[in-house]
C-alpha cells in the first residue's frame, strides 16, 4: 500500500512539473479562436490552458510572471488575471470592464481593442467604443485598489520602444529609405527592398512612412514598418540586420496586426496570413486568407505556430525604458546644455530637469514652441538632428534626419563652440550653419531641414532676398521697441513718448570693463530685448574694436534707477536669455548666472552654454 502510495504521489509530482514546464516557464501565450496556449521556446511545446474556459480576446504580461487577460462571457467583458509563479495557476477574477464584447472592439479593424499599461505600470487600460460620439475612450484599472475608472486619451499614453540593443532614437527615413546611424556611419536598411511588389502606385511609394518597431534582444536586428498613410492607412512590416546584410519586407504582415515581438532567442513573433480553405464558409475572392502566429527564427525561416492574431511574450532581460526615470518636461523652457548632456529647466516650478532619454552627445537646440524642442547630436563625426515632444507624460527622442555635416563643420575657430541652431516659423525650418569664414569672422553657409515635409535644403532654396527678410523679421520682432532707444554721446535713452528721455547708463563706468585704457572707444550700444515683466532692457556696450567689436552685456531698468553691466561677458561672444519672471541669465566667469528682478545674483548654473524659449 505504501508503495501504491508513494507512485501515486510521484506521479502527481511530475504531473505538476510538467504544468510548471509548459505554463510558468512558457516565453509566449497565444490566442486561438478564443482559446489561451502557452508556449515553451526551450522545449518548442505549445500547450492549451485548460483552466480558463471563457473566450480570450487579449493578452498582457506584467514584470513579475503575472499575465493579465480580457475575456467574454455572454458578451461581457471583464479582466483576469494568472500568477504564473504559483504551484497551481489558476484564473483569477480581477474587474469588470463594464462594457460589452462590441462596445470592446476596435471600429477600424472590427478586431477587440488590446489592454496596455499606463505610464508608471500602475494600471490597464482598454479602450471603449463611445458610439454617440464615434470615438474609442481608455477606461483603466487599477491594480492596487481593484476599481475600474475612466481616463483621459492623454493619460493612457502607450508606451512603445526596442526591446534591448541600439536606441530606435538612431533610425530615420530619407526619402523612402531607412537609415541607421552608428558611429561609423549611417547605413541603409532598405535599399536591397523592392517596396513596388507591395505598393504599385508611385504616389504610395512617394508617402510611404518608414518606422522603427523593435531591436533584436542581440542589438542585430530590428523590425520596422512600411506604412501608407491614406484613409485608414495600409502597410507591412520589415525585418533589417543593422549591418543591411539581410533585408527582409514580411509581405504576409499588416500593420492593423500586433506588431512584431522579440523572444529572448532572437526568434520573433509576428502575426501573418495563410491561405483560407475554399470550404470555409468565410472564404470569398476577399477574404481568401486567415491570420495566424508565426514564428521567424535566426536563419530568416518562418513556421506557423496557430491560428489567430493575438500574442503576448513574457518580458525578458532589460527591456524596463527610461521612461520612468524621464521626469515630465512639460513647461520647461531653459535648455543648460553641459558635455553632451541636457538639463531642462521649468521657471514657473524652478525644477531642474535632466534629459536621460537622450543616449547620443548633444551639441545644441532650439525651441519650436511651448512643446517642441529640435537638437542636434553628433554620433562618431556625423550630425544628425533629433526632436522631443515635451509634453505631459513623455518625451522620447525622433530622429529627423542627418545634417550631412562632420562636427567639425560647425565648430567657429574664433571661440571653438559649435554653431546654433535657429528655427524659421515663416517656412517650418530648422537651420544649423556651418564652414566657418574668416572673411566674415562667422559660418559662411546654413543647411535647412522642413519639419513638416520631412525634407532638406543646402542654404536658402528659394528667393534669398524674401526668405532673409523673414528671417531678419523673426529676429528682429522687437522693432517697436527699439524706436524707444537712442544713443547720444556715449549714452544710452529711454524715450517712452516724445520729448521723454530716460538715461539708463549714467551710472555705469564702462572704461573700466575695457581690457587695455588705450583701446577704450565712446560706447555704442546694440538693443537685445525688453524682458517679459516690460520692466528692464538689454543690452550691449561696445566698449573697443578689434576683427570684431567688444563690450560688456548690460541690464537696465527702464526707469534708469538700476543699470548694470556684467564683467566676464563680451558683446563677440553672448549666451543669455530672459526668464517669465524679468530674471536674466547671462554666462560669466562661473557659468551661468541670474539676475533676479531684485537685482541679486547666483550662480544658476556651472555650464556654460544654454536656451531660453521665446514667445
Amino acid at each position: 500500500m505504501k508503495k501504491f502510495f508513494l507512485i501515486v504521489a510521484v506521479l502527481l509530482i511530475g504531473l505538476a512539473s510538467c504544468h510548471r514546464d509548459n505554463v510558468d516557464t512558457a516565453d509566449l501565450v497565444v490566442v486561438d479562436h478564443g482559446k489561451m496556449s502557452f508556449y515553451n521556446l526551450e522545449t518548442q511545446k505549445l500547450t492549451p490552458f485548460e483552466k480558463e474556459t471563457d473566450s480570450v480576446i487579449n493578452l498582457l504580461f506584467d514584470d513579475n510572471n503575472h499575465l493579465y487577460y480580457t475575456v467574454s462571457k455572454d458578451q461581457k467583458l471583464s479582466l483576469k488575471m494568472i500568477d504564473l509563479n504559483a504551484s497551481s495557476p489558476a484564473p483569477k477574477q480581477c474587474a469588470d470592464w463594464n462594457m460589452t464584447l462590441n462596445e470592446g472592439l476596435d471600429q477600424m479593424t472590427g478586431e477587440p481593442s488590446g489592454i496596455f499599461w499606463d505610464r508608471n505600470h500602475e494600471g490597464i487600460f482598454i479602450y471603449k467604443t463611445d458610439f454617440e460620439e464615434y470615438c474609442m475612450s481608455p477606461i483603466v484599472y487599477d491594480i492596487k485598489s481593484g476599481k475600474v475608472n475612466d481616463m483621459s486619451y492623454e493619460e493612457s499614453n502607450v508606451i512603445h520602444g526596442a526591446y534591448g540593443g541600439p536606441a530606435v532614437t538612431r533610425f530615420f527615413q530619407e526619402g523612402n529609405k531607412l537609415y541607421y546611424a552608428t558611429p561609423q556611419g549611417k547605413v541603409c536598411l532598405t535599399d536591397l527592398v523592392d517596396f513596388t511588389k507591395v505598393f504599385e502606385d508611385e504616389d504610395e511609394l512617394a508617402d510611404m512612412i518608414l518606422s522603427p518597431e523593435a531591436v533584436s534582444p542581440d542589438g542585430k536586428q530590428m523590425v520596422y514598418s512600411a506604412i501608407i498613410p491614406w484613409g485608414e492607412g495600409w502597410g507591412h512590416y520589415g525585418l533589417a540586420n543593422l549591418d543591411s546584410s539581410s533585408q527582409l519586407l514580411l509581405k504576409d504582415s499588416d500593420i492593423w496586426d500586433l506588431p512584431p515581438t522579440w523572444l529572448e532567442d532572437g526568434t520573433m513573433v509576428y502575426v501573418g496570413q495563410i491561405p483560407r480553405p475554399e470550404n470555409d464558409p468565410a472564404y470569398s475572392e476577399w477574404n481568401s486568407t486567415q491570420p495566424c502566429i508565426m514564428l521567424r527564427g535566426a536563419d530568416n525561416k518562418a513556421k506557423q505556430l496557430c491560428l489567430g492574431h493575438t500574442f503576448a511574450v513574457k518580458p525578458f532581460g532589460d527591456q524596463e525604458e527610461v521612461t520612468d526615470e524621464q521626469g515630465s518636461l512639460f513647461g520647461c523652457d531653459v535648455a543648460i546644455f553641459d558635455n553632451g548632456k541636457v538639463t531642462f529647466y521649468n521657471s514657473q516650478t524652478g525644477e531642474f530637469v535632466p534629459f536621460v532619454n537622450e543616449p547620443d552627445s548633444v551639441i545644441n537646440g532650439v525651441f519650436v514652441n511651448t512643446y517642441n524642442f529640435f537638437y542636434t547630436v553628433a554620433i562618431g563625426d556625423e550630425l544628425y538632428l533629433k526632436n522631443i515632444y515635451m509634453d505631459l507624460y513623455s518625451s522620447h527622442p525622433t530622429m529627423r534626419a542627418s545634417w550631412d555635416l562632420k562636427l567639425d563643420d560647425c565648430v567657429s575657430e574664433t571661440y571653438g563652440k559649435a554653431s546654433t541652431l535657429v528655427w524659421i516659423p515663416a517656412f517650418d525650418r530648422v537651420g544649423i550653419s556651418h564652414n566657418f569664414s574668416w572673411d566674415y569672422y562667422n559660418f559662411a553657409d546654413i543647411k535647412f531641414y522642413n519639419y513638416y515635409l520631412n525634407e532638406k535644403y543646402d542654404g536658402w532654396s528659394e528667393d534669398e532676398d524674401v526668405e532673409t527678410d523673414i528671417y531678419d523679421e523673426e529676429f528682429m520682432k522687437y522693432q517697436d521697441d527699439i524706436e524707444h532707444f537712442v544713443s547720444d554721446e556715449g549714452k544710452y535713452f529711454y524715450s517712452p513718448e516724445e520729448e521723454v528721455e530716460i538715461c539708463l547708463t549714467d551710472k555705469i563706468d564702462f572704461e573700466s570693463y575695457v581690457s587695455d585704457p588705450s583701446y577704450y572707444e565712446e560706447p555704442e550700444f546694440c538693443f537685445y530685448s525688453i524682458d517679459p515683466t516690460r520692466t528692464r532692457v538689454a543690452y550691449s556696450a561696445i566698449i573697443e574694436w578689434g576683427d570684431l567689436g567688444h563690450g560688456p552685456l548690460c541690464m537696465s531698468s527702464l526707469d534708469g534707477k538700476v543699470q548694470m553691466a556684467f564683467e566676464g561677458t563680451d558683446a563677440a561672444d553672448l549666451t543669455w536669455g530672459w526668464l517669465s519672471d524679468g530674471s536674466l541669465l547671462y554666462v560669466g566667469g562661473e557659468g551661468i548666472i541670474r539676475v533676479h528682478p531684485d537685482g541679486s545674483e547666483e550662480v544658476f548654473s556651472h555650464s556654460s552654454d544654454f536656451i531660453v524659449q521665446h514667445d
